[in-house]
C-alpha cells in the first residue's frame, strides 16, 4: 500500500510550527547526551581489554564485543538530533535505512545476542569448572562470531524486506522507528524469543550463583561481582523496555486523539527517548563492581577516579609476581632483619606478607 503523508498524523503533528520543535529537540538531545556517555565508557572498556593481557579471557572478549556493538548503536542516536537541529525534523526512510538499520538495529541486536553468549559462558564456568579451564578461548570466540554473522544476516534480510514497502515513509531517522510492515509478526517473534532467552539465561545464573549452595560454593568472588554487574545491566535494560512498551501502549490503545491530548509530548518523550540503556552505559556497572576492570580503568584513565569518587588501589598476585628481583630481595631482607612485627608494618599486614613469600618461592 502506498504511503499517504496526509494520513500520517504523527508526521503532521510534529511537522507543524509551534512547541513541537522543542519537544523533538529535548527528546533527541537528552538521548544523544546519554548515548555519548555510553560511547565514552564502552570505548574505554574496549581499550582496556585490548591493552591488558589479564583481560584477554573468553568472557572479557565477549564483553568487549558487546561494548563495540553498543557503541555503533549509540552513535546512530545522534543522527535524529542532527536532523532536528538542521531544521529538517523528518526525512524519507529511504535515506535513513543505511544509517539506522545496519549499525543501529542489526548491531544493536548483536549486542543483546552477545549478552546471551556472555551468560552462557558464565554458566559453563559454574556448571563445568574443570572443562571450562581446559577449553580454547579462540574456539569459543570464533564460534560466537560465526553465530553473530549468521544472526546479523538473518536480521538484515528481514529489515530489508520491510523497507522495500515503506521507503517513502517520513521518519526522524531514529532506531526506535523500526518500520515492520508485513514483517511485523516475524520481528515480534524474534524480539520476544531473544528477550526470553536472555532473561532465562540470567535467571539461571542468579539461581546457580546466589541460591543453589552446591554450585554457589565453587564460584569465585570475581565471578560473583561480574554476575551482579551483568544482572544489573539486564534489569536496567528491562526497565527501559518497559517504559517504551507502556508509551507505545498508551499511544496506540488508550489515547483516542494523541495530537490533541495534553499528554502527547510526554508520550513522545517516552516513545523516543528510550535508547536501550543496556547499550548506553554498559561499561559503567562493570567498572564499579569488578576489581580487575576498576583497576585497569584507574590505570589507563586516572581522571575517572575523580568522576566516580573512588580511588581504589588493588594489589593482585599477578602484580606481585611482576615485581623486579631487586625489589623482592629488599623485601626479603627487610623481613628477616625486622622480625614478625616489623614485617607486618613493612608489608601493611601479615596476609600480604604471606602472599609475597608464596609468589616468590
Amino acid at each position: 500500500m502506498a504511503y499517504n503523508v496526509s494520513a500520517d498524523l504523527w508526521f503532521q503533528y510534529f511537522n507543524e510550527d509551534g512547541p513541537q520543535i522543542w519537544i523533538l529537540t529535548i527528546a533527541f538531545g537528552a538521548r544523544s547526551a546519554w548515548a555519548i556517555l555510553g560511547i565514552v565508557f564502552n570505548i574505554g572498556l574496549i581499550y582496556v581489554t585490548i591493552c591488558n593481557n589479564s583481560l584477554h579471557g573468553s568472557c572479557n572478549i565477549l564483553l568487549a564485543m558487546e561494548s563495540f556493538f553498543a557503541t555503533t548503536m549509540n552513535a546512530t542516536y545522534l543522527v535524529s538530533f542532527v536532523v532536528v537541529v538542521c531544521g529538517l525534523r523528518f526525512i524519507r526512510y529511504q535515506y535513513c535505512f543505511p544509517i539506522i538499520i545496519l549499525p543501529g538495529n542489526v548491531l544493536g541486536n548483536c549486542a543483546q545476542m552477545t549478552m546471551v553468549f556472555t551468560g552462557l559462558e558464565r554458566l559453563q564456568s559454574v556448571l563445568f569448572p574443570i572443562w571450562y579451564k581446559k577449553r580454547s578461548t579462540k574456539t569459543n570466540i570464533s564460534l560466537a562470531s560465526l553465530l553473530l554473522v549468521g544472526y546479523s544476516t538473518y536480521q538484515f534480510n528481514i529489515y530489508y524486506i520491510a523497507y522495500q514497502d515503506n521507503m517513502d515513509l517520513m521518519v526522524s531517522c531514529s532506531t526506535t522507528e523500526i518500520i515492520a510492515g508485513k514483517m511485523a509478526a516475524q520481528m515480534n517473534v524474534n524480539g520476544y524469543t531473544l528477550s526470553a532467552i536472555l532473561m532465562g539465561t540470567y535467571t539461571l545464573i542468579w539461581v546457580l550463583v546466589f541460591k543453589l549452595r552446591v554450585t554457589a560454593k565453587n564460584v569465585s568472588e570475581k565471578n560473583i561481582r561480574l554476575a551482579k554487574s551483568l544482572m544489573f545491566i539486564i534489569g536496567f535494560n528491562m526497565v527501559g523496555v518497559f517504559i517504551k512498551c507502556i508509551g507505545l501502549f498508551l499511544f496506540q490503545y488508550v489515547t483516542v486523539n494523541v495530537f490533541v491530548n495534553a499528554n502527547s509530548p510526554l508520550l513522545y518523550l517516552m516513545r523516543s527517548a528510550h535508547s536501550k540503556p543496556v547499550g548506553a552505559i554498559i561499561a559503567h556497572p562493570r567498572h564499579l563492581r569488578s576489581t580487575e576492570y576498576r583497576t585497569r580503568f584507574n590505570q589507563h584513565f586516572p581522571w575517572l577516579q575523580k568522576l566516580v569518587g573512588k580511588n581504589t588501589v588493588v594489589t593482585t598476585v599477578s602484580s606481585v609476581q611482576s615485581m623486579s628481583s631487586s625489589t623482592i630481595s629488599k623485601l626479603r631482607q627487610n623481613s628477616k632483619q625486622s622480625g614478625g612485627a616489623n614485617a607486618t608494618r613493612t608489608f601493611g599486614n601479615i596476609n600480604f606478607a604471606r602472599v609475597v613469600q608464596r609468589s616468590v618461592a
